[in-house]
């Protein structure tokens, strides 16, 4: 199983496969837009120069529009610290789990650690979770 270091140039290829895979079981009907932003980035990640790694997708017809830039809003959109996020990146998602993860993004709010901008996260679709557990046993 191929591995990768969260948020790098070959965690975003595998996780823009994966929304592609994703989006086609949700239907051409689907719509979301989606914006992750990392702040505080490794440096040898830091490709722009100003510690943020960032992308977003919009999803409509069926296709993916996948960029590695960050839009001003989104249906889900969160800006994470790297240190703090990359933990739960590595979670895998279960109902057990879920009540923990919760808390630690709730906890991280609360220390201005992660900030969620998202405007409608229930458009997500369940199925949504396995794109996450998949890169989750993936990441670095």
């Amino acid at each position: 199983m191929d591995k990768f270091e969260f948020a790098s140039p070959a965690w975003l290829a595998a996780l823009k496969e994966q929304l592609d895979i994703h989006t086609s079981r949700a239907g051409r009907d689907f719509e979301l837009t989606i914006c992750e932003i990392f702040t505080n980035v490794p440096k040898h990640l830091d490709k722009h120069g100003n510690g943020t790694i960032a992308w977003h997708c919009r999803i409509k017809d069926g296709k993916v529009h996948f960029e590695e830039t960050a839009i001003p809003e989104a249906d889900v959109h969160s800006e994470a610290d790297y240190n703090f996020i990359l933990d739960i990146a590595r979670w895998v998602y279960t109902p057990e789990v879920m009540p923990k993860v919760d808390a630690l993004f709730a906890k991280g709010a609360a220390e201005g650690k992660v900030i969620s901008r998202s405007k409608n996260r229930g458009k997500v679709p369940p199925h949504f979770t396995e794109m996450h557990n998949y890169l989750a046993v993936r990441t670095l």
